[in-house]
């Protein structure tokens, strides 16, 4: 099954004649689970990790000006451009990270419906909403992964961000011997190299980074978010025999009904708030309504490239990721994934800069590669 499903993958993004040199190939990749999980790693390091971290941190020249700077407000307003301006209010208001999980979940969504060899968009559409049942809870942590994963990178930046990473592993083993039962965890000298690696990967990212408790909440909460996400989306797909790519559209679709949701909760409750206080100052001094709408928000758009980059990169790295998880255990998807988040820490110091690696942060590389190649070899002995 394992093997079928991730032929379907690749035929998401390219029709497969196995009769084809580049098509055999294509489809060989997608059965060889180190070469997908390396691609997974490399995707998430350079693209993803500069996408995500740039969206955030973006600083548009105009940064200062407000949104319709250019009417003032005694300018009369028309029905429609005052339509328009209230149903852009809830997501021009929306936080930085927030936008960015919307971007993510939405340009994903639409990249696995179109990309696929047919044009059949409503039957894929159709299977997702009537697989969204079995994926409701992985794609609850999925959203909850994301959207803590974007706080923290906004408040705390990648290294401390990453450093709570370093438990991923570790509390997968949890989850799996709690869910599954003991035998289901790896042999003992498995489990004994999953130490080194989270010690290793929380030397190389320590770089004194500045403390920010909500910042930190949030890249806990997505740690465990994650952690259980790696345990229940590999249950919920091979119980359903659905595909990773076709796992993960239904899940992103699942997450941007969250977002968009939350989102207009938000600001109905922001609004409901506002019109408390107007009608107090109505009430009390007395107020004069202009027939136009307060001006909101500030001018905090991101370049189209810029966001085009983030969604792309995000359906490129969780595609890869969920053909990854359906060939191999989720002890080892988990242990791949804290190399993969050590990659990230230090591609990110290497873009964006921030503290040189020190001799801790070096030591640290080391015993992490040196525990994940002892896991490897742990779980191939006989």
């Amino acid at each position: 099954m394992a093997s079928s499903s991730a032929q379907t993958a690749v035929a998401m993004l390219i029709p497969i004649d196995s009769s084809r040199p580049l098509a055999s190939a294509l489809t060989a990749f997608s059965q060889n689970a180190p070469a997908v999980g390396i691609a997974w790693i490399a995707s998430s390091a350079l693209l993803t990790t500069y996408s995500a971290t740039s969206f955030l941190k973006y600083k548009p020249d105009d940064a200062s000006l407000p949104l319709n700077s250019k009417r003032t407000r005694t300018q009369p307003e028309t029905n429609l451009n005052m339509a328009s301006r209230l149903l852009a209010q809830p997501f021009q208001q929306m936080s930085r990270p927030a936008r960015l999980t919307l971007y993510r979940f939405g340009g994903s969504f639409a990249l696995g419906l179109l990309l696929h060899p047919n044009f059949y968009v409503a039957q894929r559409l159709s299977e997702s909403i009537h697989a969204s049942k079995a994926f409701l809870l992985p794609a609850l942590l999925l959203f909850a992964a994301n959207l803590s994963n974007s706080i923290a990178l906004d408040r705390i930046g990648i290294p401390l961000t990453y450093t709570s990473k370093c438990a991923i592993p570790l509390m997968t083993v949890l989850l799996t011997c709690i869910i599954d039962g003991p035998h289901a965890l790896p042999s003992p000298l498995a489990l004994a190299a999953l130490v080194p690696i989270a010690i290793g990967i929380a030397a190389a990212s320590w770089s004194s980074p500045t403390f920010q408790l909500v910042g930190f909440c949030a890249a806990l909460g997505s740690t465990l978010a994650q952690s259980a996400l790696n345990v229940y989306s590999k249950r919920a797909m091979s119980r359903t025999g659905v595909s990773g790519p076709a796992a993960q559209r239904v899940m992103v679709g699942i997450g941007l009904v969250l977002t968009i949701g939350v989102t207009l909760l938000q600001h109905l409750i922001k609004s409901f708030h506002q019109a408390q206080r107007r009608s107090d100052e109505i009430a009390g001094k007395g107020f004069r309504f202009s027939g136009n709408l307060p001006l909101v928000a500030k001018h905090d758009a991101t370049p189209l490239w810029l966001s085009s980059l983030a969604f792309t990169a995000y359906h490129i790295e969780y595609v890869l990721s969920f053909m990854f998880v359906r060939l191999v255990q989720p002890i080892t998807y988990g242990t791949c994934d804290a190399i993969r988040r050590l990659t990230i820490i230090v591609s990110g110091k290497r873009m964006f800069g921030g503290a040189p690696l020190t001799r801790t942060n070096w030591y640290g590389i080391g015993l992490a590669l040196m525990g994940a190649l002892g896991y490897s070899i742990a779980t191939n002995l006989k």
